[in-house]
C-alpha cells in the first residue's frame, strides 16, 4: 500500500501484486499516513515534498517488511552532500542517508502490526531549498508493504509545538565531527524538538541557517517575516494552528541596531497564523538584541496579546562547554536548553 497527506489522510490503491500501495492525496477523510511538522502536500497524490529538518511522517501497518518510496531527481546529482533521515521502527531508531529510491524497513520483523516514524534529520543548509529545483529537501512518493496492508496511523498528539528560528533550532553543527554538513546536523537532537518532545506536543521546526530578520539565510531563503507563511517560495504553509509557538529569532541580526518593529511584526504574523498559541520569545542563547526583543514583547502585551511571553536565557547554556563553536549548541547544549524551555513553559501555562 502507499499513502502520502497534508494534516489530511491519504488514498489507497490496492496493488495487483498483493502489496499495499500508497499514494498521497488531498481528500479529506482517515488517512494511513500522517504529517507532522511543515509539508508542501500541493503535488498530492503524487508527492510531498519537505525542506524543514525536523518535519516528519508516520504510519502504521501489518506485514513483514515496507518500503519507502522517494523521488531524489533534485537532490545532489554530483554526489555532494545528501539529506539524512532517522528512522524510528517499533521503537528502536536508526540514521540512514537519502541515497536510494527505496529504502526497505523491517526486512527481518516478524509478522504483525509495526510502527514507523520517519524524521529529516538534515540536510546542507548551503544547497538550494527555496527556489525549485529543492535540493535540500526530501520528497516522498509513497510506502509499499508488500503483502500486508497500512493500518490507522498513530493518533494526534495533543498539542502542536512550533519553533520558529535558524540554524540553532533547525540542529546546524550539534556535532564537532563529520564528513560533510548532513553529518554535524541534527534536527531530532534540538532544544526545539527535544521541548516539544517532554511536553507531549508534535514538533514544526521551522528554520534556515544564517536567516534574520533582517536578511535572508542560506539555501536562498528570504527573511523571516518573508519566509515564514511559505513552506518554500510560492507555496503557502497550509497546516494546523499550534498551541504553543516558540520565536528564537535576533542571533543573525548582529548588524541592525534595533529588530522591535521587525519582532514585533514576527510576533503578530505568528499570532495570525496561530490564534489562540501561547508565544514564547527568546532571547538568543548568544544574548544579542535583548533590549528589542523586550520592548517587542512588552508593546504585544500592551497590545492585549497576553500570551506572548519574554524567555531570559542567560546563563543557560556555557558556550565553551555547551556548543561546538562558540554559538551553535551541542546535543548536550540543546538537551540543557531544552530543560529549561520545557520547564519556562510549564511553569507559565501552569500544566
Amino acid at each position: 500500500m502507499k499513502t502520502l497527506l497534508h494534516l489530511v489522510p491519504l488514498a489507497l490503491v490496492a496493488g495487483a501484486l498483493g502489496c499495499s500501495l500508497w499514494r498521497p492525496s488531498t481528500v479529506a477523510g482517515r488517512g494511513h499516513i500522517r504529517l507532522v511538522g511543515r509539508w508542501d502536500a500541493s503535488h498530492a497524490p503524487d508527492r510531498i515534498v519537505a525542506v524543514n529538518p525536523g518535519s516528519s511522517f508516520e504510519f502504521r501497518y501489518r506485514g513483514t517488511s515496507c518500503v519507502l518510496l522517494f523521488d531524489r531527481s533534485a537532490n545532489p546529482p554530483y554526489g555532494g552532500p545528501l539529506p539524512q533521515l532517522w528512522v524510528q521502527f517499533d521503537g528502536a531508531w536508526t540514521k540512514h542517508v537519502l541515497d536510494r529510491d527505496r529504502l526497505v524497513l523491517g526486512t527481518d520483523a516478524a509478522p504483525g502490526r509495526h510502527q514507523v516514524w520517519v524524521i529529516l534529520k538534515s540536510a546542507d543548509e548551503h544547497q538550494a531549498r527555496w527556489t525549485p529545483p529543492l535540493v535540500a529537501s526530501l520528497t516522498l512518493t509513497g510506502v509499499e508493504v508488500p503483502g500486508g496492508k497500512l493500518l490507522e496511523p498513530p493518533r494526534r498528539r495533543k498539542l502542536i509545538l512550533e519553533a520558529i528560528g535558524d540554524s540553532i533550532t533547525e540542529g546546524i553543527l550539534v556535532y564537532k565531527e563529520g564528513k560533510d554538513w548532513p553529518d554535524r546536523a541534527d534536527s531530532r537532537f534540538t532544544y526545539a524538538f527535544r521541548t516539544a518532545e517532554a511536553l507531549g506536543a508534535e514538533p514544526r521546526i521551522i528554520g534556515f541557517g544564517a536567516q534574520g530578520l533582517t536578511h535572508g539565510g542560506n539555501g536562498g531563503t528570504p527573511a523571516v517575516g518573508l519566509a515564514y507563511p511559505f513552506v518554500y517560495k510560492d507555496v503557502p504553509a497550509e497546516e494546523a494552528p499550534a498551541d504553543v509557538v516558540v520565536i528564537n529569532q535576533g542571533c543573525n541580526d548582529g548588524g541592525a541596531k534595533s529588530i522591535e518593529t521587525l519582532y514585533l511584526g514576527l510576533i503578530r504574523l505568528a499570532r495570525r497564523r496561530n490564534p489562540d498559541a501561547h508565544i514564547f520569545c527568546l532571547i538568543p542563547f548568544a544574548q544579542v538584541h535583548a533590549r528589542s526583543i523586550g520592548a517587542a514583547v512588552v508593546s504585544a502585551r500592551a497590545d492585549w496579546d497576553t500570551k506572548v511571553y519574554l524567555v531570559r536565557t542567560q546563563g543557560w547554556l556555557d558556550p565553551k562547554a555547551d556548543t561546538t563553536d562558540g554559538v551553535h549548541p551541542s546535543a548536550e547544549g540543546h538537551t540543557k536548553a531544552a530543560e529549561k524551555l520545557t520547564a519556562f513553559i510549564r511553569a507559565t501555562l501552569g500544566r
